[in-house]
């Protein structure tokens, strides 16, 4: 039992007070430049959000089998004229090559704007999807409901 008591009696000190101190400082500054590494995005953390469109359907003629979809809303970064790409799919999620889609600018140049026009022409009759994609972000921006044309 003496023993013991001399273990417990010792005197001994881990380490100095300076040290505890500069090692919690250095602790402190190296989560906070990793906070704002990620806040600031340069670790990659936040990543770009793709913009996305609503549209409208504007108008339909069902006997050309031509739809307008006039763009309401834009969220997100301005959408530059070469940087999406149009489609009008089939039922079945096939494209149809056939289909002519005309954007028509209502609103400024070079880019999407709201008010702008896409003018929708199917190669036939029958229900099809309209989506145009971010060809940058390789993300669809927007997405019809599926619609008779």
């Amino acid at each position: 039992m003496i023993k013991y008591l001399k273990l417990l009696d010792r005197k001994e000190e881990a380490i100095s007070i300076v040290i505890a101190l500069v090692l919690i400082a250095a602790v402190a500054v190296a989560c906070a430049t990793m906070t704002y590494a990620f806040v600031s995005g340069m670790v990659g953390g936040i990543s770009q959000k793709s913009s996305l469109l609503s549209l409208d359907l504007h108008s339909q003629n069902d006997t050309a089998n031509i739809i307008i979809w006039v763009v309401t809303d834009i969220e997100g970064e301005p959408i530059k004229d070469g940087n999406y790409d149009t489609s009008l799919l089939f039922e079945t999620g096939t494209k149809d090559y056939g289909a002519k889609i005309i954007k028509q600018e209502i609103v400024g140049s070079g880019f999407v704007n709201v008010g702008d026009t896409f003018k929708v022409e199917a190669s036939r009759d029958g229900s099809f999807v309209f989506t145009i994609t971010d060809t940058l972000a390789d993300k669809t921006i927007f997405k019809s409901i599926l619609i008779k044309y």
